[in-house]
């Protein structure tokens, strides 16, 4: 018999619990890490219910904390006309996704920099007493904004490389396991 710590299933505790801290060192609840590692390792969308029983959770708090990750785009869910439950799924292609709504945010910071950098150089006088502050908060803008428009110009085409990379990693006849 072989241990948990070389089973599969023992892999899918590790793998939940690291995933149960990682949402909570992010702000999240614990249970939405719990959520996102069940459904990473569903073969088939899973209702509510489904993860309410298997995670010993209410359907209501799973039903909260699954909106979480909908929001952030993590998981999808599916609804089905033969009955009336909800069914979740990971988001094909959820780590670009991710990455997407990282780059959605980190344009918003850059586009309040930009705005703040406006402000700071409409400024018609600074007095002397405020110079040295104005001087210093001001490159500490324009420390930001660059930053962020580094980080932007890296990820351009990223999108296409990570389509590239998937052919060669899983060519057409894996791609459907």
């Amino acid at each position: 018999m072989r241990s948990a710590q070389h089973s599969y299933a023992g892999l899918k505790q590790r793998i939940t619990d690291h995933m149960s801290l990682t949402f909570e060192n992010e702000g999240f609840s614990p249970l939405v890490g719990r959520i996102f590692a069940y459904l990473l390792f569903s073969v088939e969308p899973v209702s509510l219910q489904e993860m309410a029983d298997q995670l010993g959770v209410t359907k209501a708090a799973i039903s909260v904390q699954v909106r979480t990750l909908e929001k952030h785009l993590m998981c999808q869910k599916l609804p089905t006309a033969s009955d009336r439950k909800d069914y979740y799924y990971i988001s094909e292609d959820f780590s670009m996704k991710a990455v997407q709504n990282s780059i959605v945010k980190m344009r918003g910071v850059l586009q309040q920099m930009e705005s703040t950098l406006a402000q700071f150089n409409s400024l018609e006088q600074i007095e002397q007493e405020e110079r040295r502050s104005y001087d210093i908060s001001r490159r500490r803008f324009v420390e930001m904004k660059e930053l962020h428009q580094i980080f932007l110009d890296r990820l351009d085409g990223l999108e296409e490389e990570w389509d590239e990379r998937k052919k060669q990693l899983f060519p057409a006849n894996e791609s459907n396991l």
